[in-house]
């Protein structure tokens, strides 16, 4: 019973693989063939999408430069064009006296520049110059200030070194009004006047227009990059590991190279590999101020997209697979099920046992015609069973009948009378003497009741008694072993099992040979099962001949009462898996073997 659990068990696990694997190519080859067409789609539209990012930022933060600090110096430049305008800017910074009107257009240029400056937190300063002059006028409380004694002396030097064709420069700074200050940078932007000679100054706090910047970019892996037309970097958004080996690599003044060359960026839109790290980069000239825009998105950005992706395909394959184990375990215990019970209905209809119709289990047309199947093979089998005991039993009654012809005591009494009369002649024991002894062994072992079981060590005891007489027949060249397990001795059997095999060893395996004919006669049990092999080195046999012998003993309508009768009786007894077996070879010898399952060597 353990074997056959395990085996069940061996089965089922078999059966399990078997549909999982069936479902799995089903289920999930559509998928990752779905998944590798997403990815690649994912792939596509996320680089997109980065690619739109980039251009997106830079015009945003375009036109916030220009809307802001452009129009600033753009409006004031118009301004300077009226001659009232500018006459009263020059006797303001000359320290003139100034009439109302020039004291209204005064109050105009102060409240504008002021108003840029409170506007828009990350405009710092605006300054208002005349050339030639020593006072210049800045949005700061000062309102008028003298170049020599203001705090912020650098613009003025820096603005006298600006090449006379340049109307614009942009340039970074560092500003500190007072000692206990930390210093500030700031962005400042130059722009000569149209209408005078003289320039008008912005100074863009650094730090509160990065923060403008960090509220433009869509996310922390995106970059943005300030640059004049140099390619010095104005202003970095995330200064760092990017940005430096860009200069390092002189990336940003070859880029701009290329573009006043060529009228185009190569890499625009491109992977570029900086530091180590890729990074997408978009580059765009500023509209005003002869400076450049730079967007460049880390390409860890992409990948985190691209594993989220990853991880929600994992976990649906993961899923998936789940359910192909559910699916599979569920449909193979319910299939498994069906085959349990058929091959119970199968094995109880072999061992003759009456069945009555199966219990119909009707889900769908499968299982009406398997229940149809299963009822007509029963009804078959049942038939075939009744016919071989039929059989069976008149080859019983004519053993029967042959038996009763004789009287057993009269043989038995005939040959204890011809063994004294031959101990009477030959004074002693004697070949004769042993044969008739034997003999007599043999005729009370077969006139007993025929239908009756008997002990393996019985029908071993009956084989020996007839090998002892077949010894004396052939002058003692029949030699003879017997190879069996102990445990197997006691188990029941019918009788007259073994000596057919023997006696076909005899007659046929020592034929036309005057050499000494070994028979071995083994016994043992293996996976509980007992096997029996009878095996002679005598002639043996071609396979032409093995294979006519196979059709002589598995011909139902065969009158032989030796290997065909005992064929016959092994598989009423036992079923198919017990039927004789050949193996031969000319010259060399023959094996004849069987098999008894443990659970039906007790014969009733």
């Amino acid at each position: 019973m353990v074997s056959e659990r395990r085996t069940d068990k061996g089965m089922l696990r078999k059966f399990f693989m078997k549909r999982f694997r069936t479902f799995a190519i089903i289920m999930f080859i559509p998928l990752l063939l779905l998944f590798i067409i997403m990815g690649f789609m994912n792939i596509y539209s996320q680089q997109e999408e980065l690619k739109k990012q980039g251009v997106n930022t830079l015009k945003s933060i375009n036109d916030n430069i220009v809307y802001v600090v452009y129009s600033t110096i753009h409006q004031q430049d118009v301004m300077m064009g009226s001659a009232q305008y500018k006459l009263a800017l020059q006797k303001l910074l000359r320290h003139d006296r100034l009439e109302f009107k020039d004291v209204v257009f005064m109050n105009a240029i102060e409240n504008f520049i002021r108003s840029s400056e409170s506007s828009y937190p990350y405009i710092n300063s605006v300054y208002l110059y005349i050339d030639g002059r020593n006072n210049f006028l800045t949005s700061s409380s000062d309102q008028l200030a003298s170049v020599d004694n203001y705090y912020d002396k650098d613009w003025f030097n820096h603005y006298k070194s600006i090449p006379k064709e340049d109307k614009q420069f942009v340039e970074t700074r560092w500003l500190k009004r007072h000692s206990y200050e930390e210093p500030k940078k700031v962005i400042t932007i130059y722009q000569r006047m149209t209408y005078a000679k003289g320039v008008i100054v912005v100074n863009v706090n650094a730090k509160d227009f990065g923060m403008m910047i960090e509220n433009m970019l869509y996310h922390s892996g995106q970059n943005f990059y300030y640059l004049n037309k140099k390619g010095d970097t104005l202003f970095a958004s995330n200064p760092g590991s990017a940005s430096d080996a860009a200069i390092e690599n002189g990336f940003f003044t070859n880029s701009i190279k290329e573009y006043e060359s060529k009228g185009r960026f190569s890499k625009n839109q491109e992977w570029v590999k900086l530091g180590g790290k890729y990074f997408l980069i978009y580059i765009e000239p500023a509209s005003y101020y002869e400076t450049y825009f730079v967007s460049m998105i880390s390409f860890d950005v992409f990948a985190d997209r691209l594993l989220d992706f990853l991880k929600l395909a994992f976990a649906i394959l993961l899923i998936n697979f789940l359910i192909v184990m559910a699916l599979a375990w569920i449909t193979t215990k319910t299939a498994f099920k069906h085959i349990t019970y058929l091959v119970d209905v199968f094995s109880a209809a072999e061992r003759g046992e009456i069945i009555e119709k199966p219990l119909l289990i009707v889900k769908d047309e499968y299982n009406l015609i398997m229940n149809n199947i299963l009822f007509l093979f029963i009804k078959n089998n049942q038939m075939q069973t009744n016919l071989m005991e039929k059989q069976h039993q008149n080859e019983i009654t004519e053993i029967m009948a042959l038996q009763l012809q004789i009287n057993p005591h009269f043989i038995f009494n005939t040959l204890q009378t011809m063994d004294l009369e031959v101990l009477k002649e030959k004074g002693g024991q004697s070949t004769l003497h042993t044969m008739i002894q034997e003999l007599s062994r043999i005729i009370k072992y077969a006139l007993t009741n025929p239908t009756e079981p008997v002990t393996l060590r019985e029908e071993l005891d009956y084989l020996k008694a007839y090998l002892q007489i077949q010894e004396i027949r052939f002058n003692h060249i029949l030699i003879t072993y017997f190879e069996i397990d102990d445990e197997i001795l006691e188990h029941k059997v019918f009788r007259l099992m073994l000596q057919p095999m023997v006696e076909n060893s005899v007659n046929h395996g020592m034929k036309s040979t005057d050499q000494h004919c070994y028979i071995k006669i083994k016994g043992f049990i293996r996976n509980d099962v007992i096997n029996i092999a009878v095996i002679d080195n005598g002639c043996g046999m071609t396979k032409e001949e093995i294979a006519e012998l196979y059709i002589k003993i598995n011909d139902p309508s065969s009158k032989n009462i030796g290997l065909t009768n005992l064929n016959r009786r092994l598989l009423l007894h036992y079923g198919d898996t017990s039927k004789l077996h050949i193996r031969s070879k000319k010259n060399l010898g023959t094996g004849i073997y069987f098999k008894i399952p443990i659970q039906n060597a007790e014969v009733k």
